[in-house]
């Protein structure tokens, strides 16, 4: 998909006149992201493109409504949306370093203290989730990126669902490599139980460079699920392999909560649970652009604007 910025509505107008587009990050069916250029606020974004009138316009109007109501230090933050007859244009905080796949398909296993740093921001922004009603459903290394400092921001809420306790959730969704045992079996489950086993797989290919389970099809991988096995290196840690194993807990109700997983010795001593309080009004780090447009139009300073945004101050 080739994506044509040159303005022909009041929207894409916006588009054009506030952001420059810098080069292409990535490539889909459906999907285009842009790396782009914020004029008035001199911050780098992406631009998510994604074209309307497709089998995926479900899964964006729910991004959509779920980024606008999370706000959380390590999950991706959404700036504006820009609508279109073709497309909409998602305009996002921008990773510097990639996804996380990417980073471990370099560098291979993670040393197990690096591991232990970024799987202790992914625990809080997925407890963050839980905590509000919403669970992932499709948390991956692909899905997990990296900032310019190398923190992690939790992105792709497309298949996303909100969820109530005690009541289940139905349908297949998800990546093969890391769907939980009971998604196989035509049955409601727990969805915040998914998102704990599909975190097992990302801290094993962290620290492995590897996937647990290696079924490439789904009959394949059904099967597999019947009876899951799987390698623990003994360069791994007792706490870490402890945690391994509990997060690929077979029976979903005996899987921990993500709120012990968050408890457990080998990510208890993190700082990083101490310092993340963010609630769902917590102002971002970063300026929203269309506040600073608005503003500028006003006549106020860009610059000006940013910086009392930032540090929350008001002129």
């Amino acid at each position: 998909m080739e994506l044509d910025l040159k303005a022909s509505t009041s929207e894409e107008e916006t588009l054009t006149d506030h952001y420059v587009i810098l080069e292409t990050l990535g490539k889909g069916t459906f999907a285009e992201v842009k790396l782009a250029y914020h004029l008035h606020t001199e911050v780098e974004v992406a631009i998510k493109a994604l074209q309307n009138g497709t089998k995926n316009d479900v899964s964006i109007k729910t991004e959509i409504d779920l980024l606008k109501m999370l706000n959380h230090p390590h999950i991706i933050k959404l700036f504006h949306v820009i609508n279109t007859k073709e497309y909409t244009y998602m305009v996002m905080e921008h990773a510097a370093r990639g996804d996380l796949v990417s980073h471990v398909e370099r560098v291979g296993s993670l040393p197990e203290e690096q591991a232990q740093d970024m799987f202790a921001q992914v625990v809080c922004a997925v407890e963050y989730c839980h905590e509000n009603g919403i669970a992932h459903r499709d948390i991956k290394l692909d899905n997990i990126l990296l900032d310019g400092k190398g923190n992690i921001k939790l992105c792709d809420f497309g298949l996303a669902t909100r969820v109530t306790p005690g009541q289940g959730t139905k349908g297949f969704c998800g990546t093969l490599e890391y769907c939980a045992p009971e998604l196989f079996f035509e049955a409601e489950y727990d969805a915040k139980a998914v998102d704990i086993w599909s975190m097992g797989v990302v801290l094993y290919a962290m620290v492995t460079a590897s996937f647990p389970f290696k079924s490439k099809t789904y009959t394949e991988m059904k099967e597999e699920m019947l009876d899951p096995k799987y390698h623990l290196p003994y360069s791994l840690s007792e706490s870490l392999a402890d945690i391994v194993v509990q997060l690929f807990t077979v029976e979903p109700e005996l899987r921990p909560k993500i709120s012990g997983i968050r408890q457990h010795q080998w990510l208890k001593a993190k700082e990083e649970f101490n310092t993340i309080t963010p609630s769902r009004e917590a102002l971002s780090n970063n300026p929203n652009p269309s506040v600073v447009v608005a503003m500028w139009n006003m006549g106020y300073d860009p610059k000006d604007i940013s910086a009392c945004l930032r540090e929350k101050k008001i002129q």
